[in-house]
């Protein structure tokens, strides 16, 4: 599943349009751990902004979720790929009762990208059912685009009974 979820993010990093190879930039990803100038700013922005993400989606707020999210993003879960039009058609059906969010992670590939990484759980219904309380791992690409940071991909992976790493 690590595999998996590190191709996806290398995909959503090679068509996010972002700045990778360009002179004086590291290739590889920069943690957070170790900011340049104003790392730690850009990533609690980002951090801020994935927040109101799981916020706009509990109050069903459209218009927080689409300056947010970019209409090309992509959303993955276990039972698929969604277009962001794809969830936004689903959002009447879902409803998040209750949800907390811990241990992010950020990441910073290039000036123009932070990756986070995080633990979500969440609770509610979808189309009508609860589904019980469940952690997942989550990651989401945050590009900057027209001068603002949006979201590109998330991927969402459940974490399996016994699982406690990170």
């Amino acid at each position: 599943m690590t595999r998996i979820l590190a191709m996806a993010i290398t995909l959503g990093l090679a068509t996010a349009g972002g700045a990778a190879g360009r002179k004086g930039r590291a290739s590889g990803p920069e943690r957070a751990a170790a900011p340049q100038a104003g790392e730690g700013k850009v990533a609690r922005a980002v951090i801020g902004n994935e927040k109101a993400v799981w916020e706009s989606v509990r109050a069903k707020n459209v218009a927080l979720f689409n300056r947010l999210v970019a209409d090309d993003a992509r959303i993955i879960f276990d039972t698929g790929i969604l277009s962001k039009a794809d969830f936004l058609r689903s959002l009447p059906e879902r409803t998040i009762t209750a949800y907390s969010l811990a241990d992010f992670e950020a990441l910073r590939p290039n000036a123009d990208t932070v990756i986070l990484i995080y633990r979500a759980t969440r609770s509610g219904t979808f189309r009508g059912k609860p589904f019980p309380p469940e952690s997942v791992h989550e990651a989401t690409v945050w590009v900057l685009r027209g001068g603002r940071w949006v979201a590109v991909l998330n991927q969402e992976t459940p974490i399996l009974s016994g699982e406690g790493g990170s």
